[in-house]
């Protein structure tokens, strides 16, 4: 989507062919707004030279005044790509029911538009993004709003040669007309795009492309069709969703990392693992499933990492003498109480942000083995047979099994290389505290079959 904010600085920042890259990099960026393209297929589908638009990416890379960085360099699997920074990225939150925005519309992207000089390219945006608000093919706009007393874009010379540039590129699409209004006679300017317009807008499937290289780069050569690459998108989704629920700013961002790793993490073992099931990519429901299944083992992975940091945080934060030295090596003479509270401040924003995260991954395994039991309960209620009740048990005790497994590997590992400042039965009280409280739910659970 074009986000309001994207919308106005494509009105008075950029050049025609900056404003081209901007919407080629709406159109390929994935969930985080890095843009999934090189430099020379970028450079082609905005319809310009790699040499200028290195040049753009100098500027779009450089904050200007109060003007924040359009493009931010990231680096991933070793190219150097760009994150469009303008606007929130689709992973957080933006809200289709209340945040104005415009569809990525194809004429957008036909050479006729890029044709256009700067001031026919913002005289049409001003347009389609009122018609994607409003939802109406035709809208309206008083001549003030377009050219108001003062300073503007438009004097009444550019909005003409605008005007007309428009409906010699693009007329077959867009009809543009001066009225004035019944009672005030104020001059207006109205827009009518064709019937069905609304609906004709370009897909992002930077995303799509990112699955297929990721599966492609653990030397999987199948095709995985797009219904199954929706599925596992699905699933990709509901983990940025979950992860990022109920996250402060600050913590924000470490989160969407951790979600990226975790789904990028498992479709790499999606792809390991595909040629010997490839019955999963005749069958996207069950591909969804396996995947979901390796993105929770990641994710209890992850829960015992930072509960160990958490752990180990803390632990340091217990040391008040060691502090104490610290502060008074650094100054130089005896700390007063608030010069302490400042000197471990750090340390506690670290444990505070470790321990969240390890509640936002306890809590999404726990609702994950909750959602899977109850979906073994609800094929055993659809015909109550014996038959049925021991293919749910089985069910049941297959995710127990898989769970307890995993859980002693993970502390198998903490006893061996976690860090020794804990003492050991410190060192795994997370994971041995879960597996208590697993023990009981799966207790109960398979009572309720009996």
């Amino acid at each position: 989507m074009i986000y309001e904010e994207t919308y106005h600085y494509l009105l008075r920042n950029v050049s025609s062919t900056e404003f081209d890259t901007c919407l080629y990099a709406l159109l390929h960026s994935d969930w985080d707004g890095v843009i999934q393209s090189p430099l020379h297929l970028m450079a082609r589908g905005v319809g310009t030279t790699e040499k200028y638009l290195k040049q753009i990416i100098k500027k779009f890379t450089t904050p200007t005044g109060s003007l924040q960085k359009v493009f931010v360099p990231v680096h991933q699997d070793g190219n150097l790509l760009y994150k469009f920074n303008l606007g929130p990225a689709s992973s957080l939150g933006f809200n289709r029911k209340t945040d104005r925005y415009c569809k990525k519309y194809r004429f957008f992207y036909s050479d006729a538009f890029k044709g256009l000089s700067i001031h026919g390219k913002r005289l049409l945006l001003m347009a389609a993004f009122r018609m994607s608000v409003s939802k109406s093919e035709q809208v309206l706009f008083d001549y003030a709003e377009i050219v108001p007393d003062g300073h503007s874009l438009f004097t009444r010379k550019r909005l003409l040669d605008a005007i007309a540039s428009v409906q010699d590129a693009l007329g077959h699409l867009v009809t543009i007309t001066f009225a004035s209004r019944a009672f005030s006679k104020k001059e207006v300017l109205i827009f009518t795009f064709n019937e069905g317009i609304l609906e004709q807008y370009m897909e992002n499937r930077a995303e799509r492309t990112l699955l297929r290289k990721t599966i492609f780069n653990t030397n999987f050569l199948g095709h995985i069709s797009d219904s199954v690459c929706m599925e596992l998108e699905r699933v990709g989704k509901y983990v940025y969703r979950s992860f990022l629920q109920d996250a402060s700013s600050d913590i924000q961002q470490e989160l969407l990392k951790l979600a990226r790793f975790v789904y990028m993490h498992s479709l790499k073992k999606l792809g390991y693992a595909l040629p010997a099931n490839k019955h999963l990519l005749l069958a996207p429901k069950q591909a969804s499933a396996y995947l979901s299944k390796i993105i929770y083992n990641e994710t209890l992975e992850q829960l015992a990492k930072y509960a160990h940091q958490a752990e180990s945080i803390k632990s340091l934060l217990e040391r008040e003498h060691f502090h104490k030295n610290i502060s008074q090596k650094a100054l130089g003479r005896e700390v007063s109480d608030s010069e302490m509270s400042e000197h471990i401040e750090p340390i506690l924003h670290k444990h505070h942000q470790a321990d969240f995260i390890r509640r936002v991954l306890n809590d999404w395994c726990e609702k994950w083995l909750i959602s899977r039991v109850k979906k073994g309960f609800e094929e055993e209620k659809k015909t109550r047979t014996n038959e049925n009740k021991q293919t749910a048990s089985d069910y049941v005790t297959s995710i127990r099994n898989d769970t307890y497994g995993e859980l002693d590997k993970l502390m198998a590992l903490i006893r061996k290389f976690g860090s020794h400042a804990i003492s050991p039965s410190v060192r795994n009280s997370t994971l041995v505290h879960k597996k208590k409280s697993l023990q009981s739910f799966f207790a109960i659970q398979q009572e309720r079959l009996a």
